[in-house]
């Protein structure tokens, strides 16, 4: 049952505004002044620890949960360190955004400008920026490759080992980084030191909302505040010694890593899993009710919404919304194999029905034995029409995780990362998707075009080759798609070199295994599985395309090669053109169960597959056990800005519009149903796709409406996991209620949308953004 506190917490959640923080910004620069020549990774622990001392900390009135990251609600710390120049470059438009709008006071604008100088060519993208090559900021002019996060911010995508660290607390990690300073090289010794440090600062900062609280006890006499104060005063000193102090944990463990650095994607794992021990004791030892356990929980679940992240407003583009991609996942097999569904997960499950907001990003994982009730739960949190959760299917995945070289028992554990990337919690390091996003749709038109882009005139590989069949355009798209995965991959390289200096993270990292043991940081090698990926973005588009060609040029020979180039630049407006895309309209596109044009699609994926054994992580053979390139579909909204930058393409798109999300189809191409869209995603290469595929999908609520319909939805989800589908997410919403929603975005503050890998408020998306959600098909059994 849902408390009064709780509806009252969510209800602040769904109405707080985003503004900017510069405390952090602040105390990072006070700090980094004080320790000019040491080691980075030691000053940026001291500044790590010194910002947890100072900074303002307060107590969200109707919350159990406690922990800020900024000095207000929702407010987004800046992160100097890593980028400073647009910040200063865009202070005077954050809150004129058409989207994700950021309000700030002129005080807040003085701290800033006072700070910059001191940063201003000495951040991570100033060090990316100076190893770029010519290659690749070319690509970038052409639209073919975009950096986005990890040219200017911290890596994220990090899961901690949230069994040992709460079975053990900091204290025990502390005394083992000193044990082994003793036999460590300097490097080791430097980053131990900054363990400690950073541990020390964050049991210091517990302490603080002690004293916090009992304050507020004087205050008001409330026994809440003396419970919140026996726990912060020596909290992680040791284990977790009850669930309310494991659940707290957990959170304050999360935002600490977005204080330590502002990358993303910071996931709970599988917290059903880790929390249960802690509720079953608790339960059995008579000192907590399932009643209290719910209601921490979804305190704990709504929190997450206090919690930002700004971008510049380049980037936002590509992850709109506010979008922190906390996933937190339930259900699913243990590492023994057995089905892990337990009392916590029925309670995450209802903790999100309360919630009912963007984050935490919920999912579900489920196998072909999940119980009956649990799939059950999982249909009817979807039918509210929120977005989640998003469904993993155990099968495909750990398949998929097993074949790069995981061991069983960790496959069997995984979880989501972020959005839809997948891996080991607590083993993986930095950012399993979400490297370098690659344009498909403008490498596709650039290979029609013979190697020059249409927009820029950019020519980076000349090409005067006639395709004068089929193969010979697959070979073209072969050879290009090389040639700019190449780019894409240097790309990588160079930001992550950049990113092992200035994202040096001690905090973060001694909560994975093996950064102990070797002494190093996730990005120096200091994880166990280091396994990373790219955004590829429009392999529907470039298969529809291809299967055009195949069709009306190759094989019924109605029309030339360059009659479809013609057309596509004319960007179908004149009669011909148009005639031609009528045509080309009316065949059959990926989504619709037809075996040709799947076949196609299948191919592009494999034709980026073949690529991925001769790529190396930096980390090869310097720590990890598995180190290696793998492929995701996961690419959040960069569907939309990358089709701003594409012409018409031959499948019948016109110029600007969105490439397709994921391996989704193209927006509205799918017209025979769900379950014909699963049987063409069936066909692909889902279980090597090992960071991540992700399939989106809307449904009417009638369709979901009522017991029978619901009955029907589970089936689905069954037959989809039979198939071998690895994920799939959906939106529960009408068009008419989406475009109302557009008119009259005051009404529909609490209208949670699933965007791409995440869910966000529908009215903080810019335009093009909803019109591509629109777009989807709205499917019905």
């Amino acid at each position: 049952m849902e408390t009064n506190r709780t509806r009252q917490l969510r209800e602040k959640m769904v109405h707080r505004k985003a503004s900017i923080c510069s405390e952090r910004a602040v105390f990072y620069t006070k700090s980094f002044k004080q320790t000019e020549g040491q080691s980075y990774i030691l000053r940026k622990a001291k500044a790590f620890a010194y910002t947890l001392d100072h900074m303002t900390i307060y107590f969200e009135p109707d919350s159990l949960i406690f922990g800020n990251q900024a000095s207000r609600n929702f407010a987004a710390p800046i992160f100097p360190e890593y980028s400073i120049q647009w910040v200063i470059d865009e202070l005077d438009e954050f809150d004129k955004r058409e989207g994700d709008v950021f309000y700030i006071d002129e005080k807040t604008k003085d701290d800033l400008r006072a700070v910059a100088p001191y940063w201003l060519h000495h951040t991570h993208e100033d060090e990316v920026n100076r190893n770029l090559t010519k290659a690749i900021r070319l690509a970038e002019k052409q639209g073919v490759i975009h950096r986005g996060g990890i040219s200017m911010s911290g890596d994220g995508h990090i899961v901690p080992d949230h069994p040992t660290v709460l079975k053990r607390g900091f204290r025990s990690i502390i005394e083992e980084a000193q044990l082994r300073m003793k036999t460590a090289d300097e490097e080791q010794k430097n980053y131990y030191e900054a363990v400690i440090i950073s541990l020390e600062g964050a049991l210091r900062y517990f302490k603080r909302y002690g004293r916090l609280a009992r304050d507020m006890y004087q205050k008001e006499a409330d026994p809440k505040w003396l419970r919140i104060a026996d726990m912060a005063d020596t909290m992680m000193e040791q284990g977790a010694r009850s669930f309310y102090e494991a659940v707290e944990v957990t959170y304050m463990i999360h935002l600490l890593q977005m204080i330590e650095s502002n990358g993303h994607s910071f996931s709970y794992g599988r917290f059903d899993q880790y929390i249960e021990p802690y509720y079953e004791h608790d339960i059995k030892a008579g000192v907590l009710t399932q009643e209290e356990a719910q209601e921490i929980t979804s305190h704990m679940f709504i929190m997450n919404s206090s919690l930002n992240k700004i971008r510049p407003y380049g980037h936002t583009r590509y992850s709109q919304g506010y979008p922190l991609y906390s996933n937190l996942v339930v259900g699913g097999l243990t590492p023994e194999g057995k089905d892990g569904t337990n009392a916590m997960t029925y309670i995450c499950i209802e903790a999100m029905h309360q919630c009912g907001l963007a984050e935490p990003n919920f999912s579900a994982r489920y196998h072909e034995n999940s119980p009956q009730p649990y799939l059950e739960a999982c249909a009817k949190l979807i039918r509210t029409g929120h977005g989640m959760p998003s469904m993993f299917n155990d099968k495909t995945v750990i398949k998929g995780l097993m074949d790069l070289g995981i061991p069983q028992a960790d496959a069997y554990d995984y979880c989501p990362i972020g959005c839809v990337e997948t891996g080991v919690p607590g083993k993986y390091g930095h950012r399993a998707t979400g490297m370098t996003y690659v344009n498909w749709g403008k490498v596709f038109e650039i290979v029609m075009h013979h190697g020059t882009d249409p927009n820029s005139g950019i020519t980076m590989l000349s090409d005067d080759t006639e395709y004068k069949t089929y193969d010979d355009l697959w070979n073209a798209w072969k050879k290009y798609l090389k040639f700019y995965s190449d780019i894409s991959v240097e790309c990588d390289a160079i930001c992550d070199a950049s990113l092992a200096v200035y994202d040096a993270d001690p905090f973060a990292s001694c909560l994975i295994q093996n950064s102990m043991e070797q002494g190093k940081t996730l990005k120096n090698g200091g994880c166990l599985y280091d396994v990373i990926s790219q955004s590829n973005i429009g392999p529907s588009i470039v298969g529809n395309s291809l299967y055009t060609f195949k069709k009306l040029v190759y094989e019924s020979h109605r029309y030339t090669p360059a009659q479809i180039v013609a057309a596509c630049d004319a960007n179908w407006q004149d009669p011909e053109s148009k005639k031609i895309q009528n045509e080309i309209l009316r065949l059959p596109k990926f989504g619709n169960d037809d075996d040709e044009v799947d076949a196609i699609v299948k191919d592009v994926f494999n034709s980026y597959l073949e690529l991925l054994p001769g790529y190396s992580t930096l980390r090869k053979g310097k720590g990890p056990k598995v180190s290696c390139y793998t492929m995701s579909t996961s690419n959040i909204t960069s569907y939309v800005p990358n089709g701003f930058v594409v012409g018409a393409t031959p499948d019948g798109r016109i110029a600007g519009s969105p490439l397709n999300e994921g391996c989704s189809p193209t927006q509205g191409t799918d017209v025979n149903g769900p379950t014909a869209v699963i049987n063409s995603v069936s066909k692909l290469p889902n279980e090597k796709v090992g960071a991540g595929q992700l399939l989106n999908m809307r449904f009417s609520k009638d369709s979901l409406a009522g017991d029978e319909n619901l009955d029907r939805f589970v089936s689905f989800l069954k037959v989809s996991a039979k198939k071998g589908i690895y994920h799939n997410q959906f939106n529960v919403v009408s068009s008419q209620e989406l475009r109302q929603a557009q008119i009259h975005p005051e009404q529909y503050e609490d209208l949670i949308v699933r965007v791409a890998g995440y869910c966000a408020q529908f009215v903080s998306l810019m335009p093009q953004t909803q019109d591509a959600i629109i777009a989807r098909t709205e499917n019905t059994f």
